[in-house]
């Protein structure tokens, strides 16, 4: 933890983090926050406005939005870069975290800028050896099959994706340059940039599971299983012929597997007819693929809820199954908190579930973009109720080992006492 005789109370020690979204802080870091605050530390956020500063600012955070909506939009970054080091110039932060891939290299130049003291980032992905690059060809859909697009696709990634991955390691070695700490979330990631030596040793941390998950707050309904499997269903306005119920928490977007969840509820109505989905989408939704979902809802396949305010330990407890079809940049806080309510998720097999997930014992991992395997152990796992429920009550084991929220925190703040002890020590 923060030591406290470290700081004068008679100081205040601004504290500034840095998000794409704010709602995702809120949800994930708010803790943290209230620890450091009473600590000594002021608190702020810049991140995008999509709902979570009304939270934050309720207890105390102050919280200034910044243009992030699009990676492809240079003008926004622009800006987004000019109101972080005006904010940073102000403040003169002592500690400066940045959560977001998006915003690393400019959040954390600002900083050096700055001269702030400690500078962190957590990297949750790596535009490495997971899907590199990808320049989509979805026009070309107009006078070709989807195959001969897919094999054009995979022809030309190929010839670029050397060069990219060249910039793209010079970029990770000079953001690990520019950091006291580079955090990283998964086993893969963490042994990937030791292997590749782009950043030092000493300030590369691993922080496996990312925030980690309020155990307390999600977790198993008390009581008869199936009873309270019922309530939850009743609660969350369940149609009662859904017999069996699938779950989805996390962005819907192509890239996050979006096709693959139609596919998969299409092809699993088919066998399973008494089976449904509750969607519950985080961050903005596209109206193609709002339309989509609402014509699935209409056929009484599919609940809508909200991702952002409806994910409580009552949703997950309304499930038999999660299903997770992102890819290695869709966030994983909902495997988490399903499994931390009991609930197992069948998911594709990248980097991040692969930290979480132990295939066959608490969960299952198929291979990544391999939507038809995905939908036949889905439905297998459906077929067999008890082998689910066991795999359920793993995954709340290994959650409380690993991944509580409790400990993800205490783990930073350790982290954060170095820095700042030291650089702050040096400076007296």
């Amino acid at each position: 933890m923060i030591h406290e005789s470290m700081f004068s109370r008679q100081q205040v020690y601004p504290a500034l983090f840095i998000g794409r979204s704010s709602a995702e802080l809120a949800r994930r870091y708010s803790r943290r926050f209230k620890l450091l605050a009473d600590a000594g530390f002021e608190i702020h956020v810049l991140a995008g406005d999509d709902g979570g500063f009304d939270a934050l600012r309720r207890q105390g955070v102050q919280c200034k939005a910044i243009p992030v909506a699009s990676p492809r939009n240079a003008a926004a970054l622009m800006g987004a870069y000019f109101i972080v080091q005006g904010v940073m110039l102000e403040l003169r932060p002592v500690l400066v975290h940045i959560f977001s891939h998006r915003l690393a290299w400019l959040g954390a130049f600002a900083a050096r800028q700055a001269e702030v003291p400690a500078v962190f980032v957590t990297m949750e992905y790596h535009w490495l050896e997971e899907e590199p690059v990808h320049l989509p060809l979805g026009p070309m859909a107009l006078f070709t099959s989807s195959e001969g697009v897919r094999a054009a696709e995979e022809r030309i990634n190929a010839v670029v994706g050397y060069p990219w991955r060249r910039v793209m390691l010079q970029a990770y070695e000079r953001l690990g340059e520019q950091v006291d700490r580079y955090v990283v979330t998964t086993e893969f990631d963490f042994r990937l940039l030791q292997d590749l030596g782009i950043v030092a040793p000493s300030r590369l941390e691993v922080a496996l599971g990312g925030a980690g998950v309020d155990v307390t707050r999600y977790r198993p309904a008390s009581g008869n299983g199936d009873e309270a499997r019922e309530q939850a269903r009743e609660a969350l306005g369940l149609p009662t012929h859904w017999r069996q119920v699938v779950g989805w928490v996390g962005p819907v977007t192509r890239r996050h597997g979006a096709d693959d969840l139609v596919a998969t509820v299409k092809a699993l109505r088919r066998t399973h007819p008494s089976l449904g989905w509750v969607i519950a989408p985080r961050a903005r939704l596209a109206d193609g693929q709002a339309r989509r979902l609402r014509r699935l809802a209409d056929r009484g396949w599919v609940r809508l809820v909200d991702g952002e305010k409806k994910t409580d330990a009552a949703f997950y407890q309304a499930l038999d199954v999660m299903a997770c079809f992102g890819t290695a940049s869709t966030p994983i806080d909902a495997v988490l908190e399903a499994g931390a309510c009991g609930v197992a998720t069948v998911a594709y097999d990248t980097p991040a579930t692969r930290s979480l997930i132990v295939s066959g014992s608490t969960g299952e991992l198929v291979l990544e973009g391999d939507q038809p395997t995905l939908t036949s152990v889905l439905g297998a796992r459906l077929r067999t109720p008890e082998l689910l429920r066991s795999q359920g009550a793993k995954m709340r084991e290994r959650v409380e080992t690993l991944f509580s929220r409790e400990s993800s925190d205490e783990q930073m703040l350790n982290l954060y006492d170095a820095v700042l002890g030291a650089k702050l020590t040096a400076e007296r």
